[in-house]
């Protein structure tokens, strides 16, 4: 049990580790241009004053739009996805549906988190808030969207989807998306979690978008590795 779930994470970080590292030194450089240049504080401090102003709305417009419809057009601007694209209206409907909602969960985190340990960017509350958001909220989370993703690959049926639910669900089909889940969004939350509470998020819909693009370009199909 426990080398078959190694093993997928194992291969998840031989496909991508390129691609994750990229992002993940990309946020990093973000991070230390902010701290150093006051021309990126300032457009950071305008991004977050849009932020602030759109409340939930604006979470749940901008990752229905990055989660559902950009990576259609990236396939589109690829040459991916124009034949068949009529026929998966569905599919991008329920995309661009569940993205949305995604969004208004995770903005409902930072802001929750921000509650519990505060709203500073110190050391001590960044590493709080990392394992709060990927020990306590993910596991649990990422079974919630491991069965939409499932119910919607079984026709939106209860009837085919309910003996998969069962036994052996967490360890066969949640285990092997977390690790590399892990690998990718503890890093990465690190680096969210050391920028004010309202940028948090655009910086959460900016590597999430990029780890989208990467699944899409490695042809994988499903809800990859998204941290919820």
């Amino acid at each position: 049990m426990a080398v078959g779930v190694l093993d997928a994470g194992q291969a998840a970080l031989r496909r991508f580790w390129r691609p994750f590292a990229f992002i993940q030194l990309v946020a990093v450089a973000l991070v230390v241009a902010y701290h150093l240049d006051p021309r990126v504080r300032d457009v950071c401090a305008a991004l977050a004053a849009w932020k602030t102003a759109g409340g939930l709305p604006l979470a749940a417009a901008t990752a229905a739009f990055a989660g559902g419809i950009l990576p259609e057009l990236a396939k589109l601007a690829a040459g991916r996805g124009r034949a068949d694209l009529h026929g998966r209206a569905g599919e991008i409907a329920f995309n661009v549906a569940f993205f949305a909602f995604n969004g208004v969960v995770v903005d409902g985190l930072y802001r929750l988190e921000a509650h519990l340990f505060g709203d500073g960017t110190g050391a001590t509350t960044v590493a709080a808030k990392v394992a709060f958001d990927q020990f306590v909220f993910t596991p649990p989370w990422l079974c919630l969207i491991t069965a939409l993703y499932l119910f919607r690959a079984r026709g939106y049926s209860w009837t085919a989807t309910r003996p998969a639910l069962g036994a052996g669900f967490f360890r066969d089909r949640v285990l092997p998306l977390l690790v590399p889940d892990w690998l990718f969004w503890i890093p990465m939350v690190s680096v969210v979690y050391a920028f004010p509470l309202p940028l948090q998020f655009l910086l959460f819909i900016l590597a999430a978008w990029s780890l989208i693009l990467v699944v899409i370009a490695g042809g994988e199909s499903g809800s990859g590795t998204l941290e919820a």
